[in-house]
């Protein structure tokens, strides 16, 4: 059935946080989260059923499966870690920040976020040990 489209892995996304905040799933709350409508969300709902993501029922909840479960977790662990790139290293205002992560998060490889991670990581852990580094990449930076 080929890869997922960026749209339906937003959906997916977007189903993980919202069970996240709340006990069910529903259509209605979902369209409101991904700004889109009621017709548009059971249309996505129902490609991701038919390929297996999400269980569905007419006017019931809707929950990810297994495989859902690990496709959502993929892509907001993308968009987790752009975010944390692009709002605590770079200092870009949260609202850019969430923009920057929602445009590439569906283009990142594997390969790519394991390194960004990585890489964040070890500035996390110098910046901590040394003020001066942490100094230094705020001031390499600038406050453009």
């Amino acid at each position: 059935m080929g890869a997922l489209t960026e749209g339906l892995e937003n959906y997916l996304e977007a189903i993980l946080l919202e069970g996240r905040e709340r006990r069910f799933v529903r259509t209605k709350r979902l369209a409101e989260r991904v700004g889109v409508t009621s017709p548009s969300v059971n249309a996505a709902v129902k490609e991701l059923a038919q390929r297996g993501f999400v269980r569905h029922e007419s006017y019931g909840d809707i929950e990810l499966t297994p495989r859902g479960r690990r496709a959502a977790e993929l892509v907001y662990s993308r968009h987790s870690v752009l975010y944390q790139f692009f709002a605590r290293t770079l200092g870009l205002p949260s609202e850019i920040s969430e923009a920057n992560a929602c445009g590439i998060e569906h283009h990142l490889d594997a390969v790519s976020l394991k390194k960004l991670t990585r890489f964040l990581d070890f500035l996390e852990k110098r910046a901590g040990k040394k003020k001066a580094f942490a100094a230094e990449l705020r001031e390499a930076l600038g406050d453009d």
